[in-house]
C-alpha cells in the first residue's frame, strides 16, 4: 500500500480524475442543468456539479478523509449544522465567533438551548467547539472535548477556521463534524464567501449533503472555482502567515499591554497548542493601554489594512469591539498577510509611535 500523501500534496491531487478533462487548470462549471443520462450522473446543480465535486474531494481529504459539504457562506455552513442536527442544546463557550452565538440564539424559539461550554451534556445535545478561538486565538482541548461528548452521547463539533486543515485536523481527534469558513484561509484571497462541514460519518455527510439540496444554500460556481484554486496553496500560505504572525507577536509584546499568540511563551494553552496543531497559526490579538490608542492605531498604518474579516493574502487590522461587543475595548484582531514581514514591524512601529505622539 502506498504511503499516505501529506496535506500539501493532497491540496493539489485529491480531486485527480474526477472528471474527464485534458485541463491542468480545473475548468469553471457555468451550467445549471445536465443532458439527461450523462456518465457523471448529473442532474441540476444545486444537487451536485463537476467543479464542487473536485472542492469536496479535496476539503474533505484535507481533513483527513471526511465528507465535505460546502455552502455558499460560513454561517450557511453553521446554520445548517444546527438545523441537521436539531440539539436540545448548545454547549459552547462565551466568546468566539458571534455569528455562531447568533445563529443558536435565533432557533432559541424551535427549542434549541444555549448553555456554557462545561455544562452537562447529553444524549442529543451538541458541543460546539471553536479553536483557535476569535479573535484571542485561545485553544481548547478537542480529544477532552470529543471523550466527553461520546461518553454523554452527545456530538462535537470543531470550528477550526483560525487554524485550518493544514495545522490541525479536528476529526483524528475525535470530533465529529468540523466547520470551516471558506471566506478566509482556504479560499486566501478575500475574494470568495463560502462555508463548509466535512463529517466523520460518511452517513452525516450524505445526509447534509441531501438537506443542503433542499435548503439552497448552494456555492455558486465562480465562488467554487475560486475557493479551489485558493487551496491549492493553503499549506505555502498558512506556513509563511504563521512565521509572520510569529514575528509581529515578538516584536509587538515589550510594546503593547498583551499580546495573545500561541508562540508567546505567556500565552495560556501554549503547551496544548503545540501538542493540538503543527504551528501557532496566522492569527494574533493584542491589547493597548485603552481603548482610545485601539480605536485610533489602524487609522495610523500604511500596509495592514483597517477591515474585518481575515485569511487574504493582505494583512488586515481590526479594532474587534467595532464588530464584536464582547471583545476586550483595547483589543485589534490582526491577520497576517504575505507581505515581508519586517515592512509589517516597520509600520507598525511607526503606526504606535504616531498613536504614542497622539
Amino acid at each position: 500500500m502506498a504511503d499516505p500523501l501529506r496535506p500539501e500534496t493532497l491540496a493539489l491531487h485529491a480531486d485527480a480524475g474526477l472528471e474527464p478533462s485534458p485541463d491542468v487548470a480545473p475548468p469553471i462549471h457555468l451550467s445549471t442543468t445536465f443532458d439527461a443520462d450523462n456518465p457523471e450522473g448529473l442532474v441540476y446543480s444545486r444537487d451536485e456539479q463537476p467543479t464542487r465535486r473536485r472542492l469536496e474531494a479535496v476539503l474533505g481529504a484535507l481533513e483527513g478523509g471526511g465528507t465535505a459539504v460546502v455552502y455558499a457562506s460560513g454561517l450557511a455552513a453553521v446554520t445548517a449544522a444546527l438545523l441537521h442536527l436539531q440539539p436540545r442544546r448548545v454547549a459552547i463557550a462565551r466568546g468566539g465567533y458571534h455569528g455562531t452565538h447568533a445563529a443558536i440564539d435565533a432557533l432559541a424559539r424551535l427549542g434549541v438551548e444555549k448553555v456554557p461550554l462545561d455544562a452537562p451534556v447529553g444524549k442529543g445535545d451538541l458541543v460546539w467547539l471553536e479553536t483557535p478561538r476569535n479573535p484571542t486565538c485561545e485553544v481548547q482541548d478537542v480529544a477532552a472535548h470529543a471523550a466527553r461528548a461520546r461518553a454523554a452521547g452527545a456530538l462535537l463539533v470543531v470550528d477550526g477556521t483560525f487554524a485550518t486543515p493544514a495545522l490541525q485536523q479536528p476529526l483524528a481527534l475525535g470530533a465529529d463534524l468540523v466547520m470551516h469558513s471558506l471566506t478566509k484561509f482556504l479560499s486566501g484571497h478575500s475574494d470568495a464567501l463560502g462555508g463548509v462541514l466535512v463529517a466523520r460519518d460518511p452517513a452525516l455527510g450524505a445526509a447534509l449533503r441531501r438537506g443542503r439540496t433542499v435548503g439552497g444554500a448552494v456555492l455558486g460556481a465562480l465562488e467554487t472555482w475560486l475557493v479551489l484554486r485558493g487551496v491549492r496553496t493553503l499549506g505555502v500560505r498558512v506556513r509563511a502567515q504563521s512565521a509572520t504572525a510569529t514575528r509581529l507577536a515578538e516584536f509587538l509584546a515589550p510594546r503593547v499591554a498583551r499580546v495573545w499568540h500561541p508562540s508567546r511563551p505567556d500565552f495560556p494553552g501554549r503547551e496544548l497548542a503545540a501538542r493540538q496543531m503543527r504551528g501557532p497559526g496566522p492569527m494574533l490579538a493584542f491589547e493597548l493601554g485603552s481603548e482610545a490608542e485601539a480605536r485610533a492605531l489602524p487609522g495610523k498604518l500604511r500596509l495592514f489594512r483597517d477591515a474585518t474579516s481575515l485569511g487574504g493574502v493582505e494583512s488586515l487590522v481590526e479594532w474587534r469591539r467595532k464588530v464584536d461587543p464582547e471583545a476586550p475595548p483595547a483589543l485589534l484582531r490582526v491577520s497576517a498577510g504575505l507581505e515581508d514581514p519586517e515592512d509589517l514591524v516597520a509600520d507598525l512601529e511607526q503606526g504606535l509611535r504616531a498613536v504614542a505622539a497622539g
